[in-house]
């Protein structure tokens, strides 16, 4: 599977003009978060959207904790400003960028 690009609620809120805070309570207003800010049923699992990354961390008094944290990708970054009635810039399809790299690929073999 190719690696997507995605963006932190801290990396999508500016982009569209909103701070993170902002962000995430619409989202969650729109019903995409829930109150962990992490996907709400319609939205979980649609990877072309939205993913949730996990890891672990050191807490000083709990030890290792498992943490997720929401990520937008590209697609899902035109979804929501479109969900929020935000105007942006759309980005390029995931598709439409794949097509250069494969139109080089079969030009350097001739």
């Amino acid at each position: 599977m190719p690696h997507r690009r995605t963006y932190t609620l801290e990396q999508a809120a500016p982009l569209l003009n909103l701070g993170r805070n902002t962000l995430a309570r619409r989202l969650r207003q729109a019903g995409v978060l829930g109150p962990d800010n992490l996907p709400t049923g319609p939205y979980r699992g649609r990877v072309n959207l939205v993913i949730v990354a996990t890891g672990t961390y050191w807490h000083p008094i709990c030890g290792w904790t498992h943490y997720g944290r929401t990520e937008l990708t590209d697609a899902g970054l035109d979804h929501v400003a479109d969900r929020l009635g935000i105007a942006i810039d759309h980005l390029p399809t995931h598709h439409a960028r794949r097509a250069g790299p494969q139109a080089h690929h079969a030009g350097s073999a001739s």
